[in-house]
């Protein structure tokens, strides 16, 4: 094994595995970068298979294909020694088993919209996809968590669950975008509920996890309070998922769906959000939720903008949403529905025909907001990517001080933000794009525009101290900024209580316990 900096040691804590593994971890910042063994891999495929045939895919056959691209990002698409697709959690937990104790590099797939390469696969180790988990089943009262849950295996789209769960009245505090997988969760995760229901994982009451040396086990606020705990928002550190038991609720008919706008009222949307997050404004209601987001070409140098509207009742005119709906729209889906038809209406935001790259930052709202955002990627675009076929943007979503107190009246999580330090939003800054040759290009912008925003905004005290897992990106630290910094001691302790080898630190890509891991 070779290290770049001494720092590495203390970033990954676990002296026993440094010293044996005989994976090459590189660091440089907090961002290390993880070389597999090739040789090793090629032995875990094939003792795998021999424990549990035709779950075991190698390169150049058609299951390999389908599971190893089943990526919303392009740049995602990289080449495991095999993928394993377990037919139930017993055979995932007997492979993890022998991945731990050989010591091979391994990753875990489920709806596949990680945008940050080499996170949820990876190249010389072993890919595992939750395909087959697919169980879907109501628990009603009276049960063992004290509230009616689903019981959804960690295969789903949230479109499925929301579809399964309509013909019942009831639905959950889950994704936003209908194609988006299971693991949402595991970051915390936004909901269109959040204003009175806090992060999507502080409704899941049960998890049904592999640890790392093999066992299969349920972890709840009896069970093992310390992981139920670190489990919401601590993504691919203790464990695989391979099923989430989640909390429901009845629902009635709401307003909401899709809108889109012409460039010429991008001010006009921009204006609609900066009063929407300001003191007194809709998102001071928390029934009322958006999921915008505003787009600029720098090569015709026009602008898009839209959102997804919703609001937790029937109303057809909510007060909470009129500045958005009194811009003229070019598309619009927004009516009174059912909640499953306002998450159908955004099938087409997932398409898997181009390259991805997502970073966020936080800023605290104030009227001020929205224009230092636009500025700031709009300024950045004109200056470095000139010419390139791209859209680059950002999606700016509101949390509220009613979101964190929901968040704490259910129980809490790692992410531990206080309600008392006031509204803030979350700034995903995204591009989209389609030649690899474009990739170093789109990094600078992303590199310039997070440190411009974040340099005006620390000058004019909005800046917010955290940032959004789900939302990260390659070489961004977020777990360390979990409680202002406070979480991370606890996190590490929990970790080496159910993985003393740290396997899931140093084996296993994604964001650690105080840095960023990604397969190279």
């Amino acid at each position: 094994m070779r290290f770049t900096s001494s720092r590495l040691w203390a970033l990954l804590s676990i002296s026993a595995v440094l010293a044996d593994s005989a994976n090459a971890l590189q660091a440089r910042n907090d961002t290390v970068c993880l070389f597999g063994d090739e040789s090793k891999a090629k032995a875990a495929c094939a003792a795998i298979s021999k424990s549990y045939p035709d779950q075991v895919f190698l390169p150049s056959t058609g299951n390999y294909t389908s599971e190893s691209t089943a990526f919303w990002d392009q740049a995602a698409w990289l080449h495991p020694g095999c993928v394993v697709v377990p037919f139930t959690p017993e055979n995932l937990a007997g492979a993890v088993e022998y991945l731990a104790k050989h010591n091979v590099t391994f990753t875990v797939r489920s709806g596949g919209h990680m945008p940050v390469a080499g996170h949820a696969s990876l190249n010389q180790g072993v890919m595992i996809a939750t395909t087959h988990f697919t169980e879907k089943t109501i628990v009603p009262l009276p049960n063992k968590y004290g509230v009616p849950h689903i019981r959804a295996g960690a295969a789903f789209r949230w479109q499925d669950l929301y579809e399964f769960l309509n013909p019942h009245g009831l639905v959950l505090a889950g994704g936003r975008v209908s194609s988006v997988g299971s693991s949402l969760l595991l970051g915390g995760g936004l909901s269109y509920f959040s204003g009175y229901r806090g992060w999507a994982a502080n409704s899941v009451v049960n998890y049904e996890m592999v640890l790392a040396n093999g066992t299969l086990v349920q972890v709840n606020n009896r069970t093992a309070p310390d992981l139920f705990w670190a489990m919401k928002g601590g993504t691919s550190n203790f464990g695989i998922v391979t099923r989430y038991d989640i909390s429901i609720f009845s629902t009635g008919q709401m307003y909401g769906g899709t809108v889109t706008w012409a460039t010429n009222h991008t001010q006009q949307y921009l204006d609609a959000q900066a009063a929407f997050i300001s003191p007194g404004g809709g998102q001071d209601d928390p029934k009322a939720a958006i999921m915008p987001n505003f787009g600029y070409d720098p090569i015709s140098k026009l602008n898009n903008s839209g959102t997804v509207l919703l609001y937790d009742g029937p109303d057809p005119n909510p007060k909470a949403l009129e500045n958005f709906t009194s811009i003229p729209t070019t598309f619009s889906t927004a009516k009174v529905q059912n909640f499953s038809e306002i998450t159908a209406s955004t099938s087409g935001y997932s398409p898997r025909d181009r390259r991805w790259s997502f970073y966020n930052i936080a800023v605290l709202s104030s009227p001020q907001t929205m224009d230092i955002l636009y500025a700031n990627i709009r300024n950045n675009a004109d200056a470095i990517l000139p010419g390139v076929n791209c859209s680059v943007g950002a999606a700016v979503q509101p949390i509220t001080k009613s979101h964190l107190q929901a968040a704490r009246n259910l129980g809490g999580d790692a992410i531990d933000l206080d309600p008392a330090r006031g509204n803030f939003v979350i700034a995903l800054i995204y591009g989209y794009w389609f030649d690899p040759r474009d990739d170093v290009k789109i990094k600078q912008w992303t590199d310039a525009t997070l440190a411009s925003i974040k340099k005006e905004t620390e000058g004019k005290n909005l800046y917010y101290p955290w940032l959004f897992l789900n939302d990260a990106g390659q070489s961004q630290d977020p777990i360390s900024t979990y409680g202002y910094g406070k979480s991370l001691a606890k996190m590490k302790a929990v970790s080496k209580m159910y993985d003393p080898m740290g396997i899931f630190q140093t084996s296993v890509p994604g964001f650690k316990l105080g840095y960023e891991l990604h397969s190279c």
